[in-house]
């Protein structure tokens, strides 16, 4: 059996005993400030699921260039009535590869996000001198949810972000040495396999 720690299993290919070791609280609050960035914007980055879910919910985006960070973000803003570009890789640094290949005039970025973003992206839209408005949209928490499964059941535990590695650990101390540990996208598998 497998032991899926992520916010939702429905993208997974197999068959798994969901128990997601963290949630996400929307904390952004939509000032005066932000409101003009957002309609001054060009181009709206979404990082992840979770931006579009809580974004739209309120603030739907039209005339605007969506890039999406990857085929499940996309997805879920094609079901939004967009047509986003989508970076073939899953991670801030695919969204850079796909700025670069873009003939890009005075574009202004939206980044509605995650709290808890690595500064890559933004990093890399300071060098190349491009405006861009960052959104701390919402957070990632850790949870622990009773009761905690027993490890003995599972072959497989599938960690799909930094937190979840971090959630783990708080719950059961340490990763296990008889079980298959996957990450999903590289920056989970570096920092899962530093506790290795």
């Amino acid at each position: 059996m497998i032991l899926y720690l992520g916010l939702d299993p429905k993208h997974f290919e197999r068959p798994v005993f969901h128990y997601p070791v963290i949630r996400t609280e929307k904390i952004g609050i939509f000032s005066d400030e932000v409101k003009r960035a957002f309609q001054d914007s060009t181009h709206v980055i979404f990082t992840s699921q979770q931006a579009v879910f809580y974004w739209w919910q309120t603030h739907p985006c039209k005339d605007k260039v969506i890039i999406a960070v990857g085929q499940k973000t996309g997805s879920l803003l094609k079901e939004k009535g967009c047509d986003p570009l989508i970076a073939k890789v899953e991670t801030q640094e695919g969204i850079v590869s796909l700025l670069e290949c873009l003939d890009l005039k005075d574009p202004y970025f939206f980044l509605p996000r995650s709290k808890l973003a690595r500064p890559h992206l933004t990093d890399y839209l300071a060098k190349r001198n491009w405006r861009y408005f960052v959104f701390d949209l919402y957070d990632t928490v850790f949870q622990k949810l009773e009761p905690v499964p027993s490890l003995d059941l599972f072959e497989e535990i599938v960690f799909t972000s930094p937190t979840t590695v971090y959630g783990f650990l708080k719950i059961f101390g340490t990763l296990p040495k008889d079980k298959v540990l996957t990450a999903i996208g590289p920056v989970t598998r570096e920092v899962l396999f530093s506790f290795c």
